[in-house]
């Protein structure tokens, strides 16, 4: 039997494809495996975290639904948290799931929520090789501005990322790190990890 840990980890990498891959779209689509809606909602994910606070169980369904391309319903699991008062991860999926609307305006808004975030760091340290290779240094100042990770910057870049072009496969990759790293926050706060 899975622990919660390998059971969350399976469900990003399936949606988020291995090391290296581009992962999620920057755009919401449809669900590729809409089977696994059921899977992966809050009252599934209460069955393998009993424990965890139900405002951390929202906050980690609003990103494994994310991931998977189930706008609508990341977009309820993040705003229930955030309405139960859950500030560790939901403005974050929240803001995620308007920057994939796309609905920069709104995204910007609980970015402002979100403030500084832990994951801004290691997303900096993530980002930087990724940026060196796409070879812009004015993108690089702006997406790591100050040294972090500038959530503002990024909402901009993906708004300008063209489908087929280099900037949308390196928005793309960027995504999936923060969505790596978010997840990874996420469980440790609902005690996954």
């Amino acid at each position: 039997q899975l622990g919660a840990a390998d059971l969350i980890a399976a469900l990003a990498a399936l949606a988020l494809g291995p090391e290296g891959a581009e992962g999620p779209t920057l755009v919401q689509g449809r669900p590729s495996r809409p089977d696994l809606a059921e899977t992966l909602a809050e009252r599934s994910l209460a069955r393998v975290l009993p424990r965890a606070p139900r405002t951390a169980r929202l906050a980690l369904a609003a990103g494994l639904l994310q991931m998977h391309d189930f706008w609508d319903a990341s977009h309820a699991a993040a705003q229930e948290a955030d309405d139960l008062g859950e500030r560790a991860a939901s403005a974050y999926w929240h803001g995620i799931a308007h920057r994939r609307e796309p609905d920069a305006g709104n995204a910007s808004y609980w970015f402002r929520r979100v403030g500084r975030h832990p994951v801004f760091e290691p997303l900096a340290e993530a980002a930087r090789p990724l940026l060196h290779e796409h070879g812009d240094p004015a993108l690089t100042g702006r997406l790591l501005r100050g040294g972090t990770w500038d959530p503002f910057a990024f909402i901009d870049f993906c708004m300008m990322a063209r489908n087929g072009s280099p900037a949308e496969t390196l928005a793309r990759r960027l995504q999936r790190r923060e969505m790596l790293l978010l997840l990874d926050h996420s469980a440790q706060v609902a005690g996954a990890v």
